[in-house]
């Protein structure tokens, strides 16, 4: 009788375990990771399972003139090389910035993955290649996440890469876009019903990387208005930003144009604004440090075209514009690609 009874309520609670995980996964956690009428749902949405944060989106395309992959058989006028902000990271419409630079501006426009080298590294192995003088641009963009600048840029580099023949395998890479495709049975579903309630006590739900500031002004159009969720590397690598450091990265990219001078070629650097930083100053009672990277990048004298992102994007917020970057990611806006291109003019 006694196995019997042992056998019950194994099995009782076996029913309990399937029927929490399903239920939970129906009703909740699946919108977060299988998307609906192809609707796509933020980084910081599906770590944080704050559903009044969410925008969602579709990927569509619609402006007239569109970049391109790489492609050695064709010569551009501009080449961009950088992280998930190059690769259409936030997705929706008009996900990737190149567009606005091909529409706007009228440019060819190639996008390259970069290689586990470093992005300057890239450059110097291209042109050790002889693949830069095939794709002839007349403009490069690096691009990166204000985060991860200082460990790409701030580094000593081998400057003499480029006559190491190493492979260029990674050209052929494309961007992995995928997201988790959990199955109904995962920890996820714990999480789903414990983070919003922790996040009633802690802005980051004390184990979640995703943290939930109330702002003084209403900058998104989700049901939130006026929270803001940041990723929790936007804090981590704030003390990394210091003056030695930039001062680095900004001889690195200085070296690189002077040598990209003799192939006429302009050199721009965008550091793509961390969303906690350009939202800081709006944050109420804000305790976080604050980033100066963009302020002590400004002061140094630079060979090579600097690309403002947090100058231009921080009077869009200024004006009361909404979903500059969109409220349940780590990445911008079609808004913020639109205006940094209609503001800089390559050249």
């Amino acid at each position: 009788m006694k196995e019997k009874k042992y056998v019950y309520i194994f099995t009782l609670l076996v029913f309990l375990f399937i029927g929490f995980h399903l239920m939970v996964w129906t009703f909740f956690t699946k919108d977060l990771f299988i998307y609906k009428d192809n609707m796509v749902v933020g980084d910081l949405g599906r770590m944080s399972y704050l559903t009044e944060s969410l925008t969602l989106r579709k990927n569509e395309q619609i402006l007239p003139s569109k970049h391109i992959q790489y492609n050695d058989n064709v010569e551009v006028d501009v080449l961009s090389i950088g992280d998930s902000f190059s690769n259409g990271g936030g997705a929706g419409t008009n996900r990737y910035y190149q567009d606005y630079i091909s529409t706007i501006q009228n440019l060819k426009v190639m996008n390259i993955q970069h290689s586990n080298k470093g992005f300057i590294e890239t450059v110097l192995i291209l042109d050790g290649n002889g693949i830069l003088d095939k794709l002839n641009p007349k403009i490069i963009i690096l691009q990166s996440v204000e985060r991860s600048a200082i460990k790409i840029y701030s580094k000593n580099i081998d400057w003499d890469i480029g006559l190491k023949n190493y492979s260029t395998l990674f050209l052929d890479k494309k961007y992995n876009h995928s997201k988790p495709k959990p199955s109904f049975i995962n920890n996820l579903n714990y999480n789903a019903l414990l983070y919003p309630l922790l996040y009633k006590y802690y802005d980051n739900a004390i184990f979640s990387k995703t943290y939930i500031s109330t702002l003084t002004r209403n900058l998104f159009s989700c049901e939130n208005k006026d929270k803001l969720l940041f990723y929790v590397e936007d804090l981590k690598y704030i003390p990394k930003s210091n003056k030695k450091s930039i001062a680095l990265l900004n001889n690195n990219l200085n070296k690189l144009q002077i040598k990209l001078k003799d192939k006429n070629i302009k050199l721009y650097f965008m550091p793509s604004v961390d969303k906690y930083n350009l939202y800081s100053k709006y944050i109420k009672n804000n305790q976080y440090k604050k980033s100066t990277f963009f302020e002590i990048l400004r002061e140094f004298k630079k060979e090579y075209n600097f690309i403002d992102t947090k100058m231009i994007l921080e009077k869009m917020l200024d004006n009361n514009v909404s979903d500059v970057y969109y409220s349940d990611d780590t990445h911008w806006s079609y808004k913020a690609s639109k205006e940094i291109f209609n503001k800089v003019k390559l050249k």
